[in-house]
């Protein structure tokens, strides 16, 4: 019932209580949702059910479509990415071992320096690749 990919960042995990004045009311456990991030808006108590439809609710709204392109479906992009991280990788890789002249540290400092690159355009591009979470 839950879409985990809504739920998985940590923000948006929910919290349900009994509302005491409800329950006793109904002669029921009578849940309330809440949600982790603090926002979801206060409705009246009913089933567990329907405390996790409101809480979804909540959540949905909180979802946005990615910034990528809507004809590009989101395995090319991931691909694209990939391959734009390799190729800066082995451009750093290739550019220390022509600047190395036989040290190994110099090389071994480019590979490093790919990788931060190729997982910095990686952080930046992920608004673009997959939906983003407010």
């Amino acid at each position: 019932m839950l879409d985990r990919f809504a739920v998985d960042d940590g923000h948006h995990l929910p919290q349900l209580v009994i509302d005491e004045d409800a329950s006793s009311a109904a002669g029921t456990a009578r849940f309330r949702a809440g949600c982790s991030c603090g926002t979801i808006a206060p409705h009246l108590a009913g089933t567990r059910e329907q405390a996790l439809t409101a809480h979804l609710a909540h959540v949905n709204t909180k979802l946005g479509p990615s910034k990528g392109p809507k004809w590009l479906p989101v395995g090319a992009r991931l691909v694209i990415l990939m391959l734009a991280m390799l190729a800066i990788w082995m451009g750093c890789y290739i550019t220390g071992e022509m600047l190395a002249d036989g040290s190994k540290l110099i090389v071994a400092g480019s590979i490093l320096i790919g990788a931060a690159l190729a997982f910095g355009l990686m952080v930046g591009m992920r608004r673009y690749i997959a939906p983003t979470r407010a």
